[in-house]
């Protein structure tokens, strides 16, 4: 499993959990927080990510180096 770098500013508490298919992901955000770790994975080099609605409103978003 690869998870986000040690060593950066991690752009929120906690570990992601990982998909079947080897995604990695974070759920239960608010736009701002999709949006703030969107930046972050962008910014760290993580070419592969999404963003999904939730069916509660909320955000997951879901990434792979």
């Amino acid at each position: 499993m690869s998870s986000l770098p040690k060593g950066l500013p991690q752009p929120m508490p906690g570990k992601p959990g990982t998909d079947a298919e080897g995604w990695e992901r974070r759920e239960h955000l608010t736009k701002s927080e999709s949006e703030m770790l969107l930046d972050w994975l962008e910014a760290n080099g993580y070419s592969q990510k999404e963003v999904l609605l939730a069916e509660d409103g909320s955000f997951i978003v879901r990434w792979r180096h």
